[in-house]
């Protein structure tokens, strides 16, 4: 009897294990192994049959110092494989370009498409079997003091360039790094305190990707900043609230662009944003904007006071999206106050479908320009409204009372 209450036990709750690594496809496994140092890549070849081959299809290639497996052995490894399509190294002090050359003239023999070099402020040189190589598409240089470019050279394959908190022999270093990159279409720049650059200047015609990083912990002495020439460009995005000298150019095929900056001459700045359709916007600056036309405009996200957003609306005239991130500034702040339009914006009358407001509190100003919204707003299918203010419900019935331009619009309130 005991046997059988033993077996009907064990029959009601079997233990199964499931082996979910078997089943993720090797592509994904591959992609994975991309990400390890390139001595861990190797030692998954003890785990079983199917692993023992699989780390030989990998073609990245990791080396970060401290590393177990020495430097040279490293290199040996590298000249074993038959395609070596990414090489990332971060090296510490005691390396030289007697090290890196040789291992990247190897890499490139074995059709490197990009290569990442990070070097802790080191005196960088880049090797010259990258110059008129067509094969490298990607360039990423971190943390690194970049010896000065020769003449008469040329990066013709690389289209992904990323300046990481790079120093340069003087501003003039940046203009002619980018010169010599006859392609490029995506710019990623990172500037940090070790940053010596003052006016970083993107002239390139062929850019249509540019991200920008400031992360300066307190403003340099000076005048520094960013000037941006990039007429083809497609998506910018830029983070710097260091900066007290931005200049850009136009912007003419701009679709989507992310802004959040500190400047004294908002107007400059708008006008280069002009033709984008998908705009992002959290603009610090004792003055408010002046008038520029997005005749494109579709979508907008706002990190701003009712004042200021209140302006561009009326310049927005197909505006379809509007989302809006409260910024509140002190009560005695008399460029926070809602002053209702003479006329009202054509993308109300005729175009705005969603409208979202986060951080809402349901102050007098804030209220007001609601009401405004919901009023006038007569295609109106959705409004969203996020409050974390201890008033929450009462703010919310204000708003579900007030009267609505459209009869479709949904209130949604969280």
């Amino acid at each position: 009897m005991r046997n059988q209450i033993r077996r009907r036990g064990t029959r009601r709750n079997p233990i199964r294990r499931r082996d979910t690594v078997s089943e993720i496809p090797d592509e994904l496994l591959l992609t994975i192994l991309s990400f390890l140092p390139s001595k861990d890549v190797v030692a998954t070849s003890a785990i079983s049959k199917r692993w023992k081959s699989l780390w030989k299809e990998v073609t990245t290639f990791r080396y970060d110092d401290p590393y177990p497996l020495p430097f040279n052995m490293f290199a040996l490894f590298i000249r074993s494989r038959s395609t070596v399509g990414i090489l990332q190294l971060k090296l510490s002090p005691g390396f030289s370009r007697t090290d890196i050359n040789p291992l990247v003239n190897d890499a490139v023999a074995r059709s490197l498409r990009e290569l990442r070099i990070e070097m802790l402020y080191i005196s960088f040189e880049l090797p010259q079997c990258l110059y008129f190589y067509q094969q490298l598409e990607t360039l990423i240089l971190q943390k690194l003091s970049l010896v000065d470019i020769p003449s008469n050279v040329s990066l013709i394959g690389v289209k992904k360039l990323h300046i990481l908190s790079v120093r340069f022999l003087s501003d003039e270093s940046v203009i002619k790094l980018l010169s010599i990159c006859p392609l490029l279409e995506d710019l990623v720049v990172r500037r940090s305190l070790y940053t010596n650059v003052m006016i970083f200047t993107i002239d390139v015609p062929t850019l249509k990707n540019l991200y920008i990083y400031n992360s300066w912990k307190s403003r340099p002495e000076g005048v520094h900043g960013f000037v941006v020439n990039a007429p083809s460009l497609r998506c910018f995005y830029i983070k710097d609230s260091f900066s007290n000298y931005l200049r850009f150019g136009n912007m003419p095929e701009l679709v989507k662009a992310s802004v959040n900056i500190v400047c004294d001459q908002p107007e400059d700045i708008l006008g280069s944003l002009a033709s984008t359709r998908y705009l992002s916007l959290c603009l610090q600056s004792p003055y408010l904007p002046l008038a520029t036309s997005f005749l494109f405009l579709d979508q907008l996200e706002l990190y701003s006071c009712p004042s200021q957003w209140c302006n561009l609306l009326k310049d927005a005239p197909i505006l379809r999206v509007l989302k809006l991130y409260q910024k509140h500034s002190q009560s005695n702040d008399v460029t926070d106050s809602w002053n209702q339009p003479i006329s009202v914006p054509e993308c109300l009358m005729s175009h705005l479908e969603i409208f979202e407001w986060r951080h809402y509190n349901g102050t007098d100003q804030e209220r007001e320009a609601a009401k405004y919204i919901l009023g006038n707003a007569s295609c109106l299918k959705k409004a969203s409204f996020y409050s974390k203010s201890a008033r929450k419900h009462d703010i919310l019935k204000e708003l579900e009372s007030v009267e609505r331009g459209s009869k479709t619009c949904m209130l949604v309130f969280e």
